[in-house]
């Protein structure tokens, strides 16, 4: 869908007991957004002491490439008003590393210091699930955004 121009949104609960896999509004420690508008459209879920990690890209929708809605300005200095934003130009960062592709890595780096996982545990992570001929780059993205603000 999202190569499409549409919207998607994924919930990942963790711990000892999940009851349920959707995050009620207002309930989440943490949102990842790739995109402004996205993190715009779903901060309503973020509870009050959540950080809202956000990729600082524009992607015009449908409506706005046609014509019949326009964008709207100041995404993140709104966004920031109500709560903790953090915002990062992942893609910028990505081309500096080389492979524009690990924007992904960037964005997660930076929520990552937000969880209550250790760095050592995201490393053994990456290791474990990109292909091998990616890990080094995908380590030095995470790092990228580990390491941003």
């Amino acid at each position: 869908m999202a190569q499409r121009g549409g919207s998607v949104v994924t919930f990942v609960r963790y711990g000892d007991h999940v009851a349920e896999p959707i995050v009620e509004e207002g309930q989440a420690d943490i949102i990842i957004a790739f995109e402004c508008l996205e993190a715009m459209r779903y901060a309503h879920f973020l509870k009050k002491d959540g950080v809202l990690i956000i990729n600082n890209q524009r992607i015009d929708p449908m409506p706005v490439v046609i014509g019949a809605a326009e964008y709207p300005e100041k995404i993140i200095d709104t966004l920031s008003e109500n709560h903790r934003v953090l915002s990062i130009d992942a893609i910028t960062e990505a081309k500096k590393l080389g492979n524009p592709r690990v924007f992904n890595l960037i964005v997660l780096g930076l929520a990552a210091k937000h969880m209550e996982f250790t760095f050592e545990d995201w490393m053994d992570v990456i290791e474990q699930t990109v292909p091998k001929k990616t890990i080094e780059i995908n380590k030095q993205a995470f790092c990228a955004g580990y390491g941003a603000k």
